[in-house]
């Protein structure tokens, strides 16, 4: 007998990172929302390592963030510390990290569930999906829980994580379970392949957390916080957000009071002892003896994984991360293991830091079952179920900020679906969720997915700081974030490329005066002629070195100039022109390999060229600029990309490669953050690339209702295309 029956718009099932944000994009997008996850102390846990953020899980980070998402505003109130990993790369390449507190993120994201509007919460395991019979297929009509209760739907958005049939192995031990302390979710695995969706088995691992007390810290290698502030989101990075914070305990040293107070890691490393050890041991390792049936994330190998591969390796690093502002428990990260117990704490002993430690958790392995991706459509809604959407872990992904990137797509989907409006579907050239959800629904994969920059060939276009500018115009049609930021990033996204042309119009002729001023200023001497956007290509020169120059030598008041670190260019200045001479608006072609989409249900062969006007213009937001050039790019792609890592790492010069990236300011570069100018400044009256009045489509990659760039301002002068 059914015990109540209540009806919702969307259903997610699971909070975790995917299931939080899944459940806040379809409520923020006008529908009634229930999330039933069997613990409310569990919600936007962190089963794993305490961290988010890191080479191109950064960038999915920011992009959460700039559709809308709760991820980056939780890691903001709650880290112990955030650093800018990749500094000696480019900037497409540069990415944040930040260590949370484990315990205040998850009070954080149930907080924002608990607050937001049109959305309910209850504890609750679901055991069954109801379907309608009827048409090309069947479309999911209710869930049913262990308490007897079914709730109707008109989407479903299944987050489940590892808990399908989940089972936890270390050594000869096995339970069933999710995670330390969880059940399994078997009745809803058997419910999924009862509808026909295909199942596939996958592994995971966590490492040993270790005590403190135990931890002998001066033969370690002390790891940092930035000292620069930092944000993951739009919100921090305005000064908009509350944080959460507690005293640290004393016994962790490196502590700093900055802007912010943080804790430090600390790094250790194996020796061949450690590794002895646990070669001894491989036959009494699950992933080894066969226990272990599912196959683990190749760029996250357990620690006798690593042994087995890299015999050549003397020594791997660990990390040892402090799990929050008040507790005693360090996680080891880079030992994720599936050994017995034993071994365990012998191989961490080896460790000259590590001598007399105490374990307070024992790694174990996770074995799983997920979707095969195939069953997959672009939108994560299911192919043989209508309205059936699937996110996160359960998809094979590995990683909390995939299954955050998921989660906002298909819960905002699901809320298209029950509104028959059109769903989002994002391109590799837009967003790096754009190509992991292609990858995912295009491409086999024999083990779980993990986000890598290399994944993305639009890289140089996609980064972490100009995912608002590529982004926030789509979160806004959908009505995941208020017209208020919508109109500030259009505003600061506006006075950023007039900043860019005000340099392009700022020339630097190549005379004893210019170079006099440049020396005093520890700059190098100019070698022709050249403006001053050309001069801040170069990896040696700061924005914050060359604006007294650019002051002196225009004759300005330095102290009229107004230095935006946040944002790298001159907040005021003198100007001759209304417009560069030069400036033309740039152009982009077609690359000759464009990504690829899923193909539609109905069999046919999607089309895999990406059409020329939907590519980003060479002009980016944040900094590092593809600067179109005379004659043809060298490499196939968009006019001024030229493809390839030697770009990444800033290895670039002024006249030696056509289409190269600029990094301007560098390391101090430009990006989108908050511009402030006196009442006095003036900046060119440039035609911005993309200014509208109307809201732009969703899924676009330019602005709808764009307008023409004057007469004026296109015409050539001097013979050479100035950059914008």
């Amino acid at each position: 007998m059914n015990a109540y029956t209540e009806r919702f718009d969307v259903i997610v099932i699971g909070a975790g990172h995917a299931g939080c944000e899944a459940a806040l994009a379809a409520a923020r997008a006008g529908c009634t929302t229930l999330v039933l996850t069997p613990n409310l102390d569990r919600i936007g846990f962190m089963p794993c390592n305490p961290s988010i953020g890191g080479p191109a899980k950064g960038h999915l980070v920011r992009e959460v963030d700039a559709l809308g998402g709760e991820m980056a505003q939780a890691i903001d109130r709650t880290a112990i510390q955030i650093r800018l990993l990749n500094t000696s790369k480019g900037p497409a390449v540069q990415a944040l990290r930040a260590q949370a507190d484990k315990t205040l993120y998850p009070l954080a994201m149930k907080e924002a569930l608990e607050r937001q509007k049109r959305l309910t919460v209850r504890q609750e395991a679901v055991t069954d999906i109801e379907l309608l019979p009827g048409g090309e297929r069947p479309r999911v009509q209710a869930v049913r829980t262990d308490a007897g209760n079914r709730y109707l739907a008109g989407a479903v958005v299944v987050t489940a994580g590892t808990f399908l049939r989940g089972s936890m192995i270390a050594g000869t031990w096995r339970a069933s379970g999710g995670r330390a302390g969880e059940p399994a979710a078997v009745a809803l695995a058997s419910s999924l392949r009862d509808v026909g969706i295909q199942l596939r088995r996958f592994k995971t691992g966590t490492p040993p957390r270790i005590d403190a007390r135990t931890i002998d810290f001066s033969q370690t290698e002390l790891q940092p916080g930035s000292a620069e502030p930092r944000w993951f989101s739009f919100d921090g990075a305005h000064g908009q957000i509350e944080r959460l914070e507690l005293p640290p305990l004393p016994i962790y040293p490196g502590v700093t009071d900055g802007w912010r107070v943080q804790m430090p890691c600390y790094q250790v490393h194996t020796n061949p002892e450690t590794h002895r050890i646990i070669a001894e041991n491989l036959d009494r390792a699950p992933m080894f003896n066969g226990a272990i049936e599912g196959v683990g994330p190749r760029y996250c190998p357990s620690i006798e994984d690593k042994v087995v591969r890299f015999r050549d390796k003397p020594s791997h690093g660990l990390f040892l991360e402090p799990e929050g502002w008040r507790t005693m428990e360090v996680y080891v990260q880079g030992a994720n293991t599936s050994l017995p117990q034993d071994v365990q704490l012998a191989f961490l002993r080896t460790i000259p830091a590590l001598a007399n430690v105490a374990i307070t958790r024992y790694g174990y392995a996770v074995e799983y079952d997920a979707i095969d991706t195939a069953e997959l459509t672009v939108t994560m809604e299911a192919r043989r179920v209508a309205g059936l959407f699937f996110a996160g872990q359960v998809c094979g992904t590995s990683g909390y900020e995939e299954a955050a990137g998921q989660g906002i797509v298909a819960g905002l989907n699901a809320a298209c679906y029950t509104q028959g409006a059109e769903p989002l579907v994002l391109r590799r050239d837009q967003a790096y969720i754009g190509v992991m959800i292609d990858d995912l629904t295009t491409q086999a994969f024999s083990e779980p997915y993990r986000m890598l920059t290399s994944r993305a060939e639009y890289r140089l276009l996609l980064r972490a700081d100009n995912a608002e500018a590529r982004l926030s115009s789509i979160a806004y049609r959908y009505g995941l974030i208020s017209r208020e930021r919508w109109e500030t990033v259009q505003r600061e996204t506006r006075l950023i490329e007039q900043a860019l042309a005000w340099l392009a119009a700022q020339h630097l002729p190549d005379n004893e005066r210019t170079n006099a001023a440049l020396r005093r200023a520890g700059l190098p001497p100019l070698t022709r002629h050249m403006t001053a956007l050309e001069y801040l290509r170069r990896p040696e020169v700061r924005y914050v070195t060359l604006a007294p120059v650019l002051a002196s030598l225009s004759g300005d008041d330095p102290d009229a100039w107004v230095v935006a670190p946040e944002v790298g260019v001159p907040a005021c200045g003198r100007t001759r022109r209304t417009a560069p001479r030069g400036w033309r608006r740039p152009r982009s072609r077609p690359p000759a390999r464009a990504g690829r989409s899923a193909r539609p249900p109905d069999g046919r062969r999607p089309n895999r060229r990406v059409p020329s006007d939907s590519l980003h213009p060479p002009v980016l937001f944040g900094g590092a600029i593809c600067l179109p050039r005379s004659g043809r790019s060298r490499a196939r792609g968009p006019r001024g990309v030229v493809r390839g890592e030697a770009l990444e790492s800033g290895a670039c010069h002024a006249g030696r490669r056509r289409g190269q990236e600029a990094s301007l300011s560098s390391p101090a570069r430009l990006r989108l953050g908050v511009l402030l100018l006196p009442a006095r400044a003036t900046l060119p009256a440039v035609q911005p690339a993309c200014v509208s009045a109307s809201i732009p489509r969703a899924g676009s990659g330019t602005c709808a209702g764009q307008q023409p760039v004057p007469r004026a301002v296109r015409r050539r002068a001097g013979g050479g295309r100035a950059p914008a």
